[in-house]
């Protein structure tokens, strides 16, 4: 996980502030108001004043944040507004129970007569109001960040998307890939002129996904797989009877958009350190499938397990680095997590992703 910005951390303690200074505005106003209309001494009426909006603010402050968590900005507008509805009915009756404890503490038993009397539907209206106002105002505020935070992560896109793209066309045209396939291609032009027509579509229609998707910012999983597909095709004719591969996703995980060339790097480095240094038969398998609200894509191999030779994975590299960058700036921070690990059978990389790539 990056390090916290020193910047936004700077930010977050000035709206602390701001929204603090806000609410005292408000309670010394109020404050004064009830001192001259009730001619309590200011040191009463400041009290009470302080505990009654203080405790607004920090109910306006939890709606904010359950609004937020439960993201329901990315609900119909109906639904939001009910449960919108819900909360505030929820936060202020622990207000009113708050502030009529509060009020029974500091008074005493006639803290009723004295405090709220005749004036208490206007005194629950009238914070509910501010309450409103005040949700209001955080909502606001949160749909700027949210803007702010798609323009920075659009701006990080295009900084990266050169490197996404010199990355993406030297795992797919590095020269000892073309020098082997174009030799693989004379090679089987001799005994199999079959398999070298089929090893030279393979290769043509991988360069042509290539220049033809880069400017892309998302294709559907399926484009993704015919990628991979062509790109093991020509690894397979390559290394014959040593390599075999699957690739397998459900019909509905295979419309799911996804950023160009996600998996190339990663299937590239299970072919380079699963299959390539053995000479016995080895396998890719690459994997989707949707679990609930989430697309889950795994790429494994049959390298090294925990009960295989004593040969260390590499965990990082410049691919698999910018995967994991491309993931924080496409969903979002921790929305979307890639993790390795062994098994019996070998090495397997997983990709854990949202269905939407617009984060909250």
């Amino acid at each position: 996980m990056a390090a916290p910005d020193p910047s936004e951390r700077r930010r977050h303690v000035q709206r602390f502030l701001l929204v603090l200074s806000a609410w005292t505005a408000v309670s010394v106003i109020f404050g004064l108001i009830l001192s001259l209309q009730v001619r309590l001494p200011l040191r009463y009426s400041f009290v009470s004043s302080f505990a009654w909006y203080y405790s607004v603010g920090v109910i306006v402050w939890i709606a904010c944040v359950a609004d937020r968590r439960l993201g329901l900005w990315r609900r119909p507008l109906t639904s939001a507004l009910l449960i919108r509805g819900a909360i505030a009915l929820a936060a202020l009756t622990v207000w009113t129970v708050f502030i009529v404890g509060w009020s029974r503490w500091t008074v005493g038993p006639n803290f009723w007569e004295f405090v709220f009397a005749d004036a208490w539907m206007f005194q629950l209206a009238s914070t509910a109001f501010v309450y409103a106002a005040g949700v209001g105002v955080g909502l606001v505020v949160q749909s700027g960040d949210r803007a702010r935070e798609r323009e920075q992560r659009e701006l990080h896109l295009q900084v990266l998307a050169r490197d996404a793209e010199l990355t993406a066309i030297k795992a797919q045209l590095r020269p000892h890939f073309l020098f082997n396939a174009l030799n693989s291609i004379l090679a089987l032009m001799e005994h199999d002129p079959a398999e070298a027509r089929q090893m030279l579509l393979r290769l043509s229609s991988l360069l042509h996904s290539v220049f033809d998707r880069l400017d892309e910012p998302l294709v559907p999983l399926d484009r993704e797989l015919e990628i991979v597909r062509d790109y093991l095709d020509i690894e397979r004719i390559r290394f014959g009877d040593r390599m075999s591969f699957s690739i397998d996703a459900d019909a509905a995980a295979k419309t799911v958009p996804v950023p160009p060339f996600l998996l190339q790097p990663i299937v590239e480095n299970a072919v380079k350190h699963g299959i390539e240094p053995f000479a016995r038969q080895g396998s890719v398998r690459v994997r989707g499938q949707l679990e609930g609200q989430r697309l889950r894509l795994s790429v494994a191999d049959s390298g090294p397990g925990i009960n295989g030779a004593a040969m260390v994975r590499p965990s990082h590299g410049r691919g698999m680095a910018l995967t994991v960058r491309r993931l924080q700036t496409v969903y979002g921070s921790d929305r979307a997590t890639l993790s390795t690990a062994r098994d019996a059978d070998g090495f397997v990389v997983t990709l854990d992703l949202p269905l939407d790539s617009n984060a909250g």
